[in-house]
C-alpha cells in the first residue's frame, strides 16, 4: 500500500515542486552539474570528466556510452524526477550579433530572420540549424542569433534520452554566457571595451564586447607563460581597432593569472568573475534562461 502510494506521490510531487538539473557541456573536456530547486540552486555544483572519444566537436558520436555516463551522474546527484537544461557545447553552438533595418526589432524576430535568411556566416545552412534569438539589452537595436546544426541538437536528444532523462531545454552555450554577462554588460560605457578571458579543457577564450555586443573573439594558450604575450597583443589591436581608451578584463573561474596580468597590463583594469552560487557562468546563465522562461 505504501508503495502505491509513493508511486502515485512521485509524479504529482515532481508537478508542484518541479525540480530542475543544469547541465553544464560547454567544456569539451568537463560535464558540470546543479540542481536547480525554485529559483535557489539547490547545493554545490559537481562535475566529472567527460569520457575520452565520446564527442567530436562537440557533436556525440559514442550515444550509448555517453548516454549511460550522464544517466549514472543523474541518479548520483540529482533526482529521477528532475527535468534538463543544457548548455550545448560551444563547439557545436554558433553565434552572431545582427542590427534590425531602421532599429526596430520586429514583433516576430524569428519569423523575420527566417524570412529575410541572410548569410549568418556559420559552417551549416541555416535551414539546417535551429535557431534562437536572444535580446540585446544593452543594444535594444540589435539581436544575438545563437544556433547549431540539426544534427547536433538530435544527437544530444537522443543521448538524454538514453541517459533516461526528461529533457526540458537545449541552450546553445554563448546564449548562457551573454544572460550572465547581462548585469555588467549594461553597466559598462558605450565606448568602453569588455574583455573576457574564459579557460577550457583545450585552450583560453578571449571575447571582447563592446556596447553590449561581443565583437571579437580569439582562442588564446591555456599556458600562462604563452597566454599573457597572445592577450597583449590581441588587446591592444582592439584598443586601437575600436579606439577605446577604456577596457576592462574579466577573468572566468578557473584562472590564476591576476598577479602576472596586474603587472604585464598596469593600465588593464581587472575583474574576477564570481558566478556563486552557481559552478560556472554557463551554469548561471542557464538558471537565469529557465527562470524566465
Amino acid at each position: 500500500m505504501l508503495a502505491g502510494i509513493q508511486d502515485r506521490w512521485r509524479p504529482l510531487r515532481a508537478e508542484l515542486f518541479p525540480r530542475v538539473v543544469l547541465l553544464d557541456l560547454s567544456d569539451p573536456l568537463l560535464l558540470r552539474g546543479q540542481l536547480l530547486r525554485g529559483d535557489q540552486p539547490a547545493g554545490p555544483a559537481w562535475s566529472a570528466p567527460v569520457p575520452a572519444q565520446t564527442c567530436r566537436d562537440g557533436v556525440p558520436i559514442a550515444r550509448d556510452a555517453l548516454g549511460d555516463f550522464i544517466g549514472d551522474l543523474l541518479l548520483e546527484h540529482s533526482s529521477p524526477d528532475a527535468g534538463l537544461v543544457l548548455a550545448l557545447p560551444g563547439e557545436a553552438s554558433f553565434w552572431r550579433v545582427i542590427e534590425w533595418p531602421d532599429g526596430v526589432v520586429p514583433e516576430e524576430p524569428l519569423e523575420a530572420l527566417l524570412e529575410r535568411a541572410p548569410d549568418l556566416g556559420w559552417p551549416h545552412p541555416q535551414a539546417d540549424c535551429c535557431l534562437d534569438l536572444q535580446p540585446l539589452q544593452a543594444a535594444p537595436a540589435a539581436s544575438l542569433v545563437v544556433g547549431a546544426a540539426r544534427q547536433a541538437v538530435e544527437a544530444w536528444i537522443d543521448v538524454i534520452a538514453i541517459a533516461g532523462g526528461s529533457l526540458r531545454h537545449l541552450i546553445p552555450a554563448p546564449a548562457c554566457l551573454a544572460t550572465a554577462l547581462q548585469p555588467r554588460l549594461q553597466a559598462a560605457a558605450a565606448d568602453a571595451l569588455l574583455a573576457v578571458l574564459l579557460p577550457d579543457g583545450r585552450a583560453t577564450q578571449l571575447l571582447v564586447w563592446r556596447d553590449g555586443c561581443p565583437e571579437f573573439q580569439r582562442w588564446l594558450s591555456l599556458d600562462p607563460q604563452a597566454l599573457l604575450p597572445e592577450l597583449e597583443r590581441a588587446l591592444r589591436f582592439c584598443r586601437q581597432h575600436f579606439q577605446a581608451a577604456d577596457l576592462r578584463l574579466l577573468l572566468a573561474e578557473g584562472l590564476e593569472l591576476v598577479p602576472l596580468l596586474q603587472e604585464q597590463l598596469p593600465e588593464v583594469s581587472l575583474e574576477l568573475l564570481d558566478p556563486a552560487p552557481y559552478g560556472s557562468l554557463a551554469l548561471q546563465g542557464l538558471a537565469l534562461l529557465e527562470l524566465t522562461r
